[in-house]
């Protein structure tokens, strides 16, 4: 069986989890614009309730599986999938699949093994920026979880238009980044928010993970998510 998981943004193939029936391009199939993808990219690019400003965001996804409707049908996804999130336009998966039937997405965040970016190594989740007094600050998450995405309506997601969102408002809502304390860095003073600074800082963060990702649609399939298209068609339930 060949490779049912095309790696859009970066232009590699990356291996499938399962091999099934429709895991395999031996088999005709629909063209691109008919294949299940999904798009993983922010929301926005600050967090307005304190005024920081995002430089960089990264997440490592350890794995992420689309489940068929069809209990029949074999679960397919990817490994290792480091993901900048403010790329524009957004990291993306298509599957070479003939299964067009999705009632559930699959989403683990954890450290990857990957040395690409090195700012990710041994980290799930990496974020900069600059709060609203022009400080710098860093955050380092080394939370491991895993969140599913399932259709409360039980009838198949637009597979072929998902995105994987994440609000920076809901993920730093608790986060206090504007009162953490500043370290000394190697040249200025910056907030470092890890598990040996601020880890109170750190721990609200990680705790409001399941609010800060939702699957939605990009209807109109215009490649981004416009106002009328934020309201999730999916909330994450953690595992």
């Amino acid at each position: 069986m060949t490779s049912a998981i095309r790696f859009l943004a970066r232009g590699f193939l990356v291996p499938c989890l399962a091999a099934a029936s429709g895991c395999s391009s031996d088999v005709d199939l629909p063209p691109d614009s008919e294949l299940p993808e999904i798009a993983v990219g922010a929301l926005g690019t600050e967090v307005s309730a304190q005024g920081l400003a995002l430089q960089s965001a990264w997440l490592a996804l350890a794995t992420l599986t689309f489940v068929p409707c069809d209990p029949g049908s074999a679960s397919l996804g990817t490994t290792d999938f480091p993901v900048n999130l403010l790329v524009n336009p957004p990291s993306s998966l298509m599957l070479d699949s003939t299964v067009s039937d999705y009632c559930e997405i699959q989403v683990t965040l954890a450290p990857g093994d990957t040395s690409y970016p090195t700012s990710l190594e041994g980290r799930s989740v990496h974020v900069t920026g600059v709060r609203s007094d022009e400080t710098p600050f860093d955050l380092s998450s080394t939370l491991s979880t895993r969140l599913d995405f399932v259709s409360e309506s039980g009838a198949p997601f637009a597979a072929t238009k998902l995105w994987l969102g994440v609000d920076f408002d809901a993920w730093f809502a608790d986060a206090d980044v504007e009162n953490a304390e500043v370290s000394d860095g190697v040249t200025d003073a910056v907030v470092l928010i890890d598990a040996d600074h601020n880890a109170e800082v750190l721990a609200a963060f990680d705790d409001a993970t399941p609010l800060a990702l939702s699957l939605y649609e990009d209807t109109n399939d215009d490649g981004k998510l416009t106002d009328d298209e934020l309201e999730p068609v999916a909330r994450a339930t953690a595992r």
